[in-house]
């Protein structure tokens, strides 16, 4: 551990909330090519979200936990927002399909070493801020609320 890497982590620990501090030792880890460990620092200060997802090697397609879907692996599939929530689940569906005879398989007969967990970071953007204007008219029942927003393109949305 370089002294740098020490001198954030001590301010983090100082003050766990500074997320100013944190998007800096991501900006860090990322630089020493620690991009995991980034990725979840930024999630932590706020500057992303992070997502884990479980992905079919042999074909690319994630996993889709719902049970109202006849696809198990779409394009798209489920996105778990901490990875040991999606241990968890591989967890407790290998637990119930160990007592049959042959080899321990995931879903659909799919080959535990065919899977792999993907990590998903959708960092914060802020892209434009469009002012909001309130309005009342009446009162009690009568009362009638108007709140717009005023569009770049000169269209106003409200309700």
């Amino acid at each position: 551990m370089t002294a740098d890497e020490k001198g954030f982590l001590v301010a983090l620990e100082e003050n766990p909330d500074d997320a100013t501090a944190r998007a800096a030792y991501a900006d860090w880890l990322e630089e020493h090519g620690r991009r995991y460990e980034a990725i979840l620092q930024r999630g932590r200060a706020g500057a992303s979200e992070v997502y884990f997802k479980l992905r079919r090697k042999s074909d690319g397609l994630f996993f889709e936990c719902d049970p109202h879907k006849r696809e198990r692996w779409t394009t798209k599939g489920k996105a778990w927002h901490d990875l040991a929530r999606l241990r968890a689940h591989m967890g407790s569906y290998a637990r119930s399909r160990t007592w049959g005879a042959g080899p321990i398989r995931y879903m659909d007969n799919t080959p535990w070493d065919d899977l792999e967990v993907v990590v998903v970071e959708l960092r914060v953007v802020e892209g434009a801020a469009l002012p909001v204007r309130y309005a009342e008219e009446g009162s009690g029942y009568r009362r009638r609320v108007t709140i717009t927003t005023d569009e770049p393109l000169g269209r106003r949305a409200g309700g």
